[in-house]
Formats: C-alpha cells, structure tokens, sequence
C-alpha cells in the first residue's frame, strides 16, 4: 500500500515537471523543480537556506547543525507566514511583502535579509513562468532598499598583513587552505574559489582565469573570462595540493565533490590574526581599504575585484582584470614590505 502510494507521487512530480498538473502545483514543488536545475555553488546553498528559514519547506536546506533554543522559537515564529504550500496560481504580491514586512517589524532583520526573500523567488517564478506552470511574476511589484553597506577598515595596511601572516604561518603545512585562503586575499569571491578547477590554471604562464558565469551561480558578475595573475607564493601553495589535477581545485578530500563550507578552517584563521568579523568577503573590504590607503584609482580597483566596469568613472569604461591584478601586487608588495611577489 505504502509502495503504491509512493509511486503515485514519484508519477505526480514528474508529471509537474513536464509541464503536466500546472495548476495544483505549490511553491514548495516549484522550487525543488527550480532547483535541480541549478548547479551546486555556495549561492544555491544559501538559496536553499533562506527558502526553508523564511518561505517554505521544500527540505532542501539540509542543515546539520542542532538548532538552538531561540533558533527553534524563531523558525516557529517564521513558519506563521511561510507560504511554500499554496499553488503558485494563488500567490499574490502581498502574501510575499508580509513576509518581508515581519522580518523588519518582528525580527528586526536587515534591508540586505530582506531582500533576499525576493532575489530568491524571482528567478523562480522566471522560470515557473517560462516553462508555463504560470503566466505571473508577483516578486516583481516589490522591491527593499537597501542602506549603504559599505564596510569602512580602519588600519586596513595592519590588516592585511596581519591576514598574510596568518595564512602563511596557520596553513604553512597545509597547502590546500593556504593556498584557499590566499585566493581571498588576492580578492577572489569565495564562490569563484569553490568552483575554480586546475584547467583554469596557467601554471607555465603564471595566470588563472574565471569561468563565464553570473552572480547568482557565485563565479564572477560578469559574463567574461576574466584573468588575473598567479603569484609565486600562491602558485607554490597549489602545487603543494596533492590532487590528480583534474576538475574541481577545492573539491572535499572525503566525498570528492565541491566544497559547501569552509567554517572551522575560516574560524582557526580568523582566531589566530585577531581580525574581528573575518569573512571570505571581509577580505575584499581589507584589500579594497589597504589599496585605498596607498592611492590606488578606482578603475584598477575594479578590475582587481573582477568588476568590467566601474560606476564611478563610466558605466561602459572596460576594464583588464590582469593588468589592475598585476598592478595590485606591487602595491601589496609595498605594504607586505616585498613578501609577497619575491
């Protein structure tokens, strides 16, 4: 009985995923189908996350961790307004702007939280919408804005030193992190370390690129090949890994596949230099900061970041990621007092 019953709703999904039972799906179905066409990045984990936190319960989040105490109490408090069991045909704007309107009145989260409920459901009802299981987008009659989040460092030149030291010296017999870890520091997303892959690196050449993507598959903002330079100190660090040098560079040396997080090694370094709040993305505020302090323009700031274009100059000035990576390095150079490229 219990087999019959499982294989009626095995058919049911599929139906739904070909387009079939268009009108009875629900938001939680929707997103499972969504996501499995995604691919396996940081940023769909995260999707995952705030969907089952805030939206829905599609059981895709996965979270291993115990929840604590007042985590228990809030998820309880969220799921008074989640709406993943109602028919995607049903949902309409407001349903989604309570959502949004609860995190700031009761929980007091953040604009950049809260917009996230709509960077999530977007894209999927884009794709509801594409593949007719819909003819309306209701995300797009709301819209947060967000405050500046400009994250001003102070000392950001004792910063970085301090981030360099703590790499090198932390992970000085593990390569592998050392060699994660410097990415950051380089100026890398966090994203387009996880999903770099040794075909991506030039050894010969001394250069590594980042494949074509978009934001929200955390490779690079941008639908380029971007280049940047591959130091010495970073290139000794990846010949260090012992790895078959095929597909992923930081793939989990348990299971074989893509990292999904990196907590307890980012915790033992941000422990060991001191730096409060030390993120991946914290990297990029330092270096930015530590470049700003020695003078460095905004166009070559740009392209180290991997940005094509910078707002502040011209919306359509082009930008060459290996030039502004190149120039980077002797600035680093400077501050590090020659450690870095020697």
């Amino acid at each position: 009985m219990l087999g019959t019953a499982r294989k009626e709703l095995d058919k049911s999904k599929e139906r739904k995923r070909n387009g079939e039972e268009k009108s009875n799906i629900t938001l939680d179905e929707l997103f499972i189908i969504y996501m499995e066409t995604q691919p396996l990045t940081d940023w769909t984990h995260k999707k995952k996350h705030v969907y089952d936190l805030y939206i829905g319960n599609s059981g895709l989040s996965n979270i291993i961790k115990e929840p604590t105490k007042e985590l228990l109490i809030k998820r309880e408090q969220y799921n008074r307004y989640k709406i993943g069991h109602i028919p995607i045909q049903e949902i309409i704007p407001n349903q989604i702007g309570i959502i949004i309107s609860k995190m700031e009145t009761e929980h007091n989260l953040s604009d950049r939280t809260r917009k996230g409920i709509i960077e999530v459901l977007n894209p999927v009802f884009k794709f509801a919408m594409i593949n007719r299981y819909t003819d309306f987008n209701p995300t797009e009659y709301l819209s947060v804005k967000v405050s500046s989040q400009k994250k001003i460092v102070i000392d950001a030149g004792e910063k970085l030193k301090a981030l360099y030291r703590g790499i090198i010296e932390l992970y000085k017999d593990e390569p592998f992190y050392k060699a994660l870890f410097l990415f950051g520091f380089s100026g890398r997303r966090k994203g387009e370390v996880l999903n770099l892959k040794w075909e991506n690196v030039d050894f010969k050449s001394n250069y590594y690129w980042i494949e074509q993507g978009s934001r929200n598959t955390n490779s690079t903002k941008n639908n380029d090949k971007q280049q940047f330079p591959l130091f010495p100190v970073l290139k000794n660090a990846l010949l260090g890994i012992k790895d078959d040098r095929a597909g992923l560079v930081f793939k989990s040396p348990i299971t074989g596949k893509a990292l999904t997080g990196i907590d307890r090694p980012m915790k033992k370094l941000k422990a060991y230099t001191g730096i409060e709040n030390l993120t991946f993305h914290y990297f990029r505020n330092i270096l930015v900061s530590a470049y700003a302090e020695q003078g460095v323009e905004a166009i070559t700031l740009s392209g180290i970041l991997g940005h094509k274009d910078t707002n502040t100059i011209s919306k359509y000035l082009s930008n060459s990621t290996m030039k502004s990576g190149l120039k980077g390095l002797e600035v680093i150079d400077v501050i590090l007092n020659a450690e870095i490229i020697e």
